[in-house]
Order: C-alpha cells, then sequence, then structure tokens
C-alpha cells in the first residue's frame, strides 16, 4: 500500500485551511462569531507548513525533526485553559533538550536551531492562544507569530552556551526563559499570558505556594522538573547504552511531588480572617461586544437590563456593593459623572437604601481645563472659530456612595497593544497611518501613576480593569496600597466561548493566593465568579448568559511574602541571565 506523499499531504491541508478561512470570512460578513474556527485554521497552516519545510519526498530529514511538534503539543496540552493535563508542562521541554543535544552532536547552525525553536513556541502558541483571532484576524495572528520569536530568544541563548560554556548551558535556559517572561511583564509590547506559571492556574490547590514566589516561581519549577525529568529519561551522551540511574527518576518526582504536598497542606489548613465580610453581587447583562452591544434598542435597553438585574440581586436583602463589568458605559465624562444619563437612572432606580455602593467600568474622557498640564495621551478636537477641545480617552472604574453621593474614580493602567496603546510610538511613529487604519489606539489612553483602592466604611476595594489581573507584581501595588479584597472588571466576550475567558478566569485565582485576597469578577458575557483566598472559585456564571452572582467576600489585611518581596525569582534569573550572557560573549571576543 503506497501512502501520499508528505508534500501531497501539505496540500490537502492547505486547501481546507483555504475553506476554513472562506468560512470564516462568510461568518464574519454575517456577524457570526468564530468560535474555533481559527484553532482548526492554524492548525491546517501548521501542518502545510510543517510537511513542506521538514518532510521533504526525496530526502530523508534530519534527525530529531518530530521534537519541535512534541514539545509544542505537550506544552500546550499542559497549559490552563481547553485542556488542562498540568503533568505535561514538566516534560514538554524534554524533547526540546533532546533536540538540544542532537544539534550540539552535528554542530548545526543557528538558523537551522531558530527555525526547529520557532516550530515548537509556533504549535505552542496555536494550541493556547488562538482565541486572540476572535478580536481581529491581524491582531491574533501577530500576537502568535511574534510571541514564537520572542519564546526562540531564550532557545537560542541555550544554544550559544552550549557552544561556549556548555557546563552552564541548561542553567542558562532557565534563567534567560524567565528573564524573557519578566520582559514580557515588563515593556510596551507586553504578553506575558504564556508565562509558564500560568499554566497551573486552574489547580490552586497544587500552587499555594505562590503566595511567597509568584508565578514565575512556577515558571522555575516547571523548568527544573523538566531539566530533572531529561536527566532521567537520556542515556548519558558518553555511554548511549547505558540507563539513566533510578535516583535521577527519583529526584524529578521529588521536585514534583513535594511542593505539590506541600501545597495540599496548605490549601487544607488555611483559615480566611472571618471578622471582616461584605456583601457583594457581581452582574452579567451578556451585550456580545463585536455586534450586539448597543445595538438593539440602544443605552436605554442596555441601562435597562443592569437596572432589572441589579433590582433581581437586591431582591435576596441588602447588598454592600453591586459590581458592572468593564466598559459598561461609554462617553461619560470624568468630572462630572452625575450628569450622564445611565448614572442618573441608577442612582434613582437603587438609591433607595439597600445598596451601599455601585462600583462599575466605564469608557470615557476627561476634558482638559485651560492651563492643565497635557498628558502624552492629549487629543486635540478642532471645534471651528478657532476653538481647539484637548482631552483624552479613559479605560476606567467608579465607585457611586448611593447615600452620599461621593464618586470616586479609578484609570486603567496596563493596556492591550495595539488595542489601547501603540508600543514604542516615538521609534515607530510611520506606523501610525496603519496602527489607525486597523482600529488600533494610536494616541493611547490616560492612566494614573498609583493603584488607588476605592474606599468605603466598609472595606478597600482593588478596582483592577481586565488585563491588570494578568500581571502579578503590578497587581500587589493595590495591596501596598491597602486593598483588603479585588473586583476585577473585564469583558471577555471579545473571544468567544474559547479558552480565552476560561483562562482569564482562572488567572485571577492566581491573583488570589499571591496576595490572599478574596475577588470577585463581573464580566459582560462571562464568567463572573467568586473566588476565596486560597484561589478556589466558588461560583461562577454560565457564559453567554445574563445573571449575577452574589454572595460574602472575607476582607484580609495581611500581607503575604510575595506581596512584600515581589519577583525575587525574575530578578536573580536576569542577573544569572546577564553574567552567562557576558561570559559567552567574553570566550567569543577571547577565542577571535
Amino acid at each position: 500500500m503506497r501512502f501520499p506523499q508528505p508534500r501531497n499531504i501539505a496540500y490537502t491541508l492547505l486547501v481546507f485551511a483555504a475553506i476554513v478561512g472562506g468560512w470564516m470570512y462568510s461568518r464574519a460578513t454575517a456577524e457570526e462569531l468564530w468560535g474555533y474556527r481559527p484553532l482548526l485554521l492554524y492548525l491546517l497552516l501548521f501542518g502545510g507548513y510543517f510537511l513542506f519545510r521538514y518532510v521533504p519526498n526525496k530526502k530523508s530529514p534530519k534527525p530529531g525533526y518530530l521534537l519541535p511538534v512534541y514539545a509544542g503539543a505537550l506544552l500546550g496540552l499542559g497549559f490552563a485553559g481547553d485542556f488542562g493535563i498540568f503533568p505535561a508542562l514538566f516534560v514538554g521541554f524534554v524533547p526540546m533538550f533532546i533536540l538540544f543535544r542532537k544539534l550540539q552532536e552535528r554542530n548545526a547552525g543557528y538558523a537551522e536551531a531558530f527555525r526547529l525553536g520557532f516550530t515548537a513556541f509556533l504549535l505552542f502558541n496555536i494550541l493556547t492562544t488562538y482565541w486572540v483571532t476572535n478580536t481581529g484576524f491581524g491582531p491574533g495572528l501577530f500576537a502568535m507569530l511574534a510571541n514564537s520569536v520572542l519564546m526562540s530568544l531564550p532557545w537560542l541563548a541555550f544554544y550559544w552556551t552550549g557552544r561556549k560554556s556548555p557546563k552552564v548551558a541548561f542553567l542558562a535556559f532557565g534563567a534567560c526563559w524567565i528573564a524573557f517572561e519578566h520582559l514580557h511583564y515588563n515593556w510596551g509590547l507586553n504578553w506575558p499570558w504564556l508565562t509558564l506559571g500560568n499554566g497551573m492556574a486552574s489547580w490552586p490547590a497544587l500552587i499555594q505556594w505562590y503566595e511567597v514566589t509568584g508565578v514565575l516561581g512556577g515558571s522555575a519549577w516547571i523548568l527544573g522538573c523538566n531539566y530533572l525529568a531529561f536527566k532521567a529519561l537520556s542515556a548519558p551522551a558518553a555511554e548511549p547504552q547505558k540507563l539513566p540511574s533510578p535516583g535521577k527518576l527519583l529526584s524529578f518526582l521529588a521536585l514534583v511531588l513535594l511542593p505539590i504536598s506541600g501545597s495540599l497542606v496548605r490549601y487544607y489548613t488555611y483559615v480566611a480572617p472571618e471578622d471582616k465580610t461584605i456583601t457583594v453581587a457581581a452582574i452579567q447583562p451578556n451585550f456580545e461586544p463585536h455586534f450586539e452591544k448597543f445595538a438593539a434598542g440602544g443605552e436605554p435597553a442596555v441601562i435597562d437590563t443592569f437596572v432589572r438585574l441589579s433590582k433581581d440581586a437586591l431582591a435576596a436583602g441588602p447588598l454592600d456593593y453591586i459590581v458592572y463589568p468593564e466598559t459598561s458605559f461609554s462617553n461619560f465624562e470624568e468630572d462630572r459623572p452625575l450628569l450622564n444619563g445611565p448614572m442618573r437612572i441608577l442612582q434613582s432606580e437603587l438609591g433607595n437604601g439597600s445598596l451601599g455602593h455601585l462600583v462599575t467600568g466605564y469608557s470615557g474622557y476627561h476634558a482638559f481645563q485651560a492651563g492643565e498640564p497635557l498628558s502624552p495621551a492629549a487629543r486635540t478636537l478642532d471645534r471651528g472659530n478657532g476653538t481647539l477641545f484637548r482631552y483624552e480617552h479613559l479605560n476606567a472604574a467608579l465607585q457611586l456612595d448611593l447615600d452620599t453621593k461621593e464618586v470616586q474614580h479609578y484609570r486603567k493602567g496596563v493596556f492591550v497593544p495595539g488595542a489601547e496603546s501603540f508600543p514604542f510610538r516615538k521609534v515607530l511613529f510611520f506606523m501610525e497611518p496603519l496602527v489607525a487604519s486597523l482600529g488600533g489606539s494610536v494616541a493611547g489612553l490616560g492612566t494614573q501613576e498609583t493603584r488607588t483602592p476605592f474606599s468605603s466604611p466598609k472595606a478597600k476595594i482593588a478596582p483592577v480593569i481586565c488585563y491588570e489581573s494578568v500581571f502579578g507584581e503590578y497587581f500587589t501595588d493595590y495591596i501596598r496600597e491597602g486593598a483588603q479584597a479585588v473586583f476585577v472588571m473585564t469583558n471577555d466576550g471579545w473571544w468567544d466561548n474559547t479558552a480565552g475567558h476560561k483562562q482569564h478566569l482562572y488567572y485571577s485565582s492566581l491573583r488570589a493566593i499571591e496576595t490572599r485576597r478574596a475577588v470577585v469578577r463581573s464580566a459582560n458575557v462571562g464568567a463572573c465568579a467568586f473566588i476565596d483566598q486560597r484561589g478556589q472559585i466558588i461560583s461562577t456564571t454560565q457564559y453567554n448568559e445574563a445573571g449575577f452572582l452574589r454572595g460574602e467576600m472575607q476582607l484580609n489585611d495581611a500581607i503575604t511574602p510575595y506581596v512584600r518581596y515581589g519577583d525575587i525569582v525574575s530578578r536573580i534569573a536576569l542577573l544569572l541571565a546577564g553574567m552567562v550572557l557576558l561570559s559567552n560573549l567574553a570566550r567569543s571576543l577571547r577565542r577571535n
């Protein structure tokens, strides 16, 4: 029986990819969402690319060409979201370590090493972040390709170190990888979604020690487990016939199981403070953001939905807080919120004494007064007759005291690259027209320097807006400012009912563990959730169903080691990575 030639299979996959692409286009023109179709499209394209590149018809492929596929698949299957088979994370890099040895043995070039690394990390990104494409095809494709290239840089540093300083090659890989993850939290093109420690987010009982190290400690743990798994499964290079010793396998199992065992003890023995609680309801209005929001009935229908769900939540008794999602209302003037129509209606309908405070996200603007310094996000509108209106757009939140009418404001501080900010604007100024034509933000949004909690006689609450909940060390600033609990306001409907909103929900569990603060999420389409101080998700709403959650939150004033000291793991990794790379450079210069 003759099997089809690899290139014929590749052509077939690309034809199917074209069909899926056409299917997606037809759905977009009909204002229908894509769901998992981008995943199918990218897997078909990846299969065609791989068969063309690495499985030629005539000459035999180079040894180890399948190893990047194994690595990408294991990492993707292990990561929280659609699959979440977390043991795969502990061996996901083992195929890459085997590939490293093979490349070193035949003295392969850096270009080949990069291509193979890119192949592995591209598959990893496809399996875990395909859903970004539901926001926009261009941004989704760019996010996966760019992140795969960036992930290949620590891999290249690993290969370079293997040539220059082989004894510290694996240490260099771990240090450079965590340094790369640290960079992804702290630069203009930030995208730390696939930080390895995030991969355990759906298993909070196993990672309670994140209260000491944060998620980057989880990254170091996963990388260490992969190294020991590689040593346990691989025969020594000098003696390929010799089996690895049982001690190496035991070391691997110990590194996996000891932190998990300690975490389980902490999980089941942790007792949250019980003397301070607040009663909260999170509202899920269920307005699909691509095509439906404000389309049916306009703003009055939106307000009616919020009023109805809020009254349903209040029917069971008084509430200290009601929380609405990110950008629930638009065109708010920051300095005069009570003059905005929705706020007047909500104040009238809900201000009967049974609700203490309303917290909501909004999209608004700040108007600069004469003589007021302009921010970097300032924009200018020519109103004619020589009158200029200077303002800045905001993605913000407010807290309204229904009794005193006092309003507190908070401005989002971490922005989604492209959609809310223009990274490296001063350098890439020539790309402003392209970014604007794709619907991105050129001027950016207004922000604030400190993470100021909302205060009331009942509690101090961290008002976290969407993307901010992904940034662990940034998140601790709310706690240092006195926050006793957390409200996460988000709009996860951009990604349809895929892994995106699930991962974002799980990441709030990570923040609860790191800070020991209870979290309530209010999401536009889903999912609203109550999360306790152990990171356990207590209750959630269903995706794509209007409704609410009501419950009690326990407050906490204690400070965890992670809040106190921050990402110590990444700072150590930065130091080690710098030392190793400088040593490599010195060796190269000395040999030249």
